[in-house]
């Protein structure tokens, strides 16, 4: 049981992870935590069941397509959510998004309707570990969500595309001096954010279902884990994930499915307690 907890914790992690990164490139890039990023994670969801179950379209296509229809989603949500407001304060672009999350929400069920759904698999079957049943759809979501981080990473690090984004992220001003233009990159940054997290909808729907509501539960673990693995790093985005992830499987294993928030928030405040800003987070001062 051991071994099948430590992968089903694991992807579920990777998941976690993926929504977590994507909150933590809209951070970076604009300095706002976006809360509406667990509802890329279920309308990529009900995208990708609408081209695999209502089309009829192979399971691995339709994660492409809805992933490349998230991106348009993300765009679009930048300009009308975050754009209009970049002057405002703070709070008001957070209330913009909270806003636009429930419009996704409330989209959803009048789009595809309030009753959970399925689709295929992207790895149907069980493998056999000893004793061990272990579902290959946690084994795919595992190299899918690693594949997608490793791209992620090549983008920002070694592209041209990816340094123009990083610097407008470091400042806008100055990087508009230069003659990037900003609103693209952000633009760029909204949309790569939402392609990741949808992915993760659709890698989840075989084994959970979907519903218009799991993206509020699924933002809340993401959140969770950029402050474990620290504001702004993506590598403890990863990290963050990850524990999540384990703590939610084997907390609800050997303790109970009803407290695993609980008992994730639990880990929060433990994490916040030894290390407040994260694993790897940089300390910060303030002067006076």
């Amino acid at each position: 049981m051991n071994l099948q907890l430590l992968i089903s914790g694991t992807s579920m992690g990777f998941v976690y992870g993926l929504i977590a990164m994507g909150m933590v490139l809209i951070f970076r890039s604009v300095g706002i935590m976006n809360f509406a990023q667990g509802e890329f994670l279920m309308f990529g969801g009900y995208i990708c069941y609408m081209f695999n179950r209502i089309f009829n379209i192979p399971i691995g296509i339709s994660l492409i397509l809805s992933s490349l229809i998230m991106g348009v989603v993300g765009a679009i949500f930048m300009r009308t959510a975050y754009w209009p407001l970049r002057k405002a304060q703070s709070k008001a672009i957070i209330v913009s998004a909270m806003g636009a999350s429930i419009v996704l929400k409330e989209g959803a069920r009048i789009i595809w309707g309030s009753i959970p759904v399925s689709m295929d698999k992207v790895a149907d079957g069980t493998a056999k570990v000893s004793t061990a049943s272990i579902q290959w759809q946690y084994v795919a979501i595992i190299v899918i969500a690693a594949f997608l981080m490793a791209l992620v990473y090549i983008l920002l690090e070694k592209t041209f595309i990816g340094h123009i984004m990083q610097a407008t992220a470091q400042d806008q001003y100055m990087a508009s001096l230069i003659g990037i233009p900003v609103i693209v990159s952000i633009g760029l940054t909204f949309a790569l954010s939402a392609m990741i997290t949808g992915v993760g909808g659709g890698l989840l729907a075989p084994i959970f279902f979907l519903n218009n509501t799991m993206g509020m539960t699924s933002g809340a673990k993401a959140f969770a884990a950029i402050v474990i693995g620290g504001f702004g790093s993506v590598p403890g985005a990863i990290i963050g994930g990850l524990i999540v992830g384990l703590v939610e499987a084997f907390g609800g294993a050997y303790i109970s499915t009803t407290y695993q928030l609980v008992l994730i928030y639990i880990v929060l405040v433990l994490v916040l307690m030894v290390r407040p800003q994260g694993i790897f987070g940089d300390r910060i001062q303030e002067k006076a």
